[in-house]
């Protein structure tokens, strides 16, 4: 996907394109993705909404933002942070970067940006992770069998099973050299 492309997407759900973040000592989006594995002991945190709600979507969009403010997701005034996205074309292997973004004043995570495919796999079923400029938080947007959630994982550097992960990707050779290098480096 080209940087015009992801722009539109991204503007869909109110995220401001700022480009693809270079930073090769940042934990890889792929191992990112495995906050969704981790527990209570590793700090993480959980806003679980039933498809049952009738204003799903508004209510997890309150919430996808209360737990991105308390958690610290956000930074500067222009509420500043990474995105996961995928580069690859319909017909290549996923190519996972992070984006760098900013949430204008008009956003629809749950609504628009679902719905658009770039956050989700469709209307109603989130599936993104984002972490803060610092690297001090992972959040976790992901569909369940009869609900959506929202998570966050403060200091994933410190988690057995990011780490693990993350230890894995850069010892194997076939792992994108992108993520292989951001790995070792962060780890």
């Amino acid at each position: 996907m080209n940087d015009q492309k992801l722009s539109e997407a991204l503007a869909l759900a109110g995220i401001r394109f700022r480009g693809i973040d270079e930073t090769s000592a940042t934990l890889p989006v792929r191992a990112a993705w495995i906050a969704v594995s981790c527990g209570r002991n590793d700090g993480r945190r959980d806003v679980v909404l039933d498809f049952s709600d009738a204003d799903v979507a508004s209510n997890a969009n309150l919430s996808w933002f209360g737990l991105a403010s308390e958690s610290g997701l956000f930074s500067g005034p222009n509420r500043e942070f990474l995105l996961g996205v995928d580069l690859a074309d319909d017909e290549s292997a996923s190519i996972l970067r992070w984006a760098k973004v900013e949430l204008m004043e008009d956003w629809d995570i749950m609504g628009s940006g679902v719905a658009s495919g770039i956050l989700g796999s469709g209307a109603g079923k989130p599936e993104f992770v984002m972490m803060s400029t610092s690297g001090a938080v992972v959040l976790r947007g992901t569909t369940w069998e009869d609900s959506i959630g929202v998570l966050a994982v403060p200091m994933p550097d410190r988690v057995k099973i990011i780490r693990d992960y993350a230890e894995r990707l850069a010892s194997n050779p076939r792992s994108d050299f992108h993520e292989r290098r951001s790995a070792f480096e962060w780890l």
